[in-house]
């Protein structure tokens, strides 16, 4: 006996026969459905009638076998208006999602770049820049407090600041390193240094605009003296440069002390109190991020492998 194998009906339906069908059943009329597709009564009939010939079920019933139809749906009926919708819905979000895509190939986006970090953000502007060629970066270069108020101001998009951000922002971790004592290496004499033990050292910190310089300030108050500040500059490179030439120690990230030379410089670690440097990018919550904006949050997230 040859067995013969049925195979799975073709179907072509277009989104246009159950956009047709879906508001029929919500409307529960011909005719209201006519008027709010802008068609007139026999195409809707034809229209539902077609996907019924297409689907090979039906899909309203109907009365006493006659070819009046009621406007209530069979039970398959009934499943197809349900995944009718879902299907108009997932259209609709595509949709928007590629109208989305059109406006972010043009426009400006604003970021607030921090004067000590920026360069972590390297690879995500490089990045994002060969996504969206024609995007112009518009970047606010100062310390993180600047930042925060420049983007209550909604003069920016996004920025980076010192975490934990306030309540008021959205955010994306970006790094999370301990602060370690840089000094003259022929000075160093201990594997770790407390802050306390600093009080007498004359201090290069950072201006007034940081976060991280209030943070240092508070934990020196905090073991009982206020610290002798010599200078205030956001440029590592050059806090490096004066704490080679004698002119007192600084504070700085463990990420920028990997790239001073250890034959000039000691990095030696905080340990007594721990001070870290977590910097993340933040964006306003409650707002409806622009195109723009969004994409620079996927590629932030590429980059650095988080959410947020």
């Amino acid at each position: 006996m040859i067995q013969t194998k049925t195979m799975p009906r073709k179907n072509n339906m277009d989104f246009k026969s159950l956009h047709c069908f879906a508001e029929l059943v919500r409307l529960q009329s011909f005719s209201a459905a006519a008027q709010a597709l802008s068609l007139t009564q026999p195409t809707v009939s034809k229209t539902i009638q077609a996907l019924e010939a297409e689907l090979g079920v039906p899909l309203l019933h109907k009365e006493n076998g006659r070819k009046k139809r009621q406007v209530s749906p069979t039970p398959i009926g009934e499943e197809v208006y349900r995944h009718a919708l879902s299907l108009l819905h997932e259209r609709d979000l595509l949709l928007a999602r590629i109208d989305d895509y059109r406006h972010i190939k043009s426009g400006t986006l604003r970021l607030g770049i921090a004067l000590l970090g920026s360069d972590l953000l390297s690879n995500a502007i490089f990045a994002f820049h060969r996504r969206h060629p024609a995007i112009e970066l518009s970047f606010f270069e100062e310390g993180s407090l600047a930042i925060e108020q420049s983007l209550r101001n909604n003069e920016l998009d996004a920025g980076q600041l010192l975490a934990p951000a306030h309540d008021d922002f959205d955010s994306i971790p970006l790094c999370d390193y301990p602060l370690v004592v840089l000094m003259p290496k022929e000075k160093a004499r201990r594997a770790t240094l407390s802050l306390k033990s600093l009080q007498h050292e004359p201090f290069i910190l950072y201006g007034a605009g940081f976060s991280l310089n209030r943070i240092i300030q508070t934990a020196c108050r905090e073991q009982g003296f206020t610290p002798n500040v010599v200078c205030r500059t956001g440029q590592w490179e050059l806090l490096a440069q004066m704490v080679a030439r004698n002119m007192g120690i600084a504070l700085l990230p463990e990420y920028y002390a990997r790239k001073i030379r250890p034959d000039t410089f000691a990095a030696v670690p905080l340990a007594d109190p721990e001070i870290r440097w977590p910097l993340v990018i933040a964006w306003k919550k409650h707002q409806h991020p622009t195109p723009a904006l969004r994409a620079w949050l996927d590629v932030v997230r590429e980059e650095f492998g988080r959410g947020g």
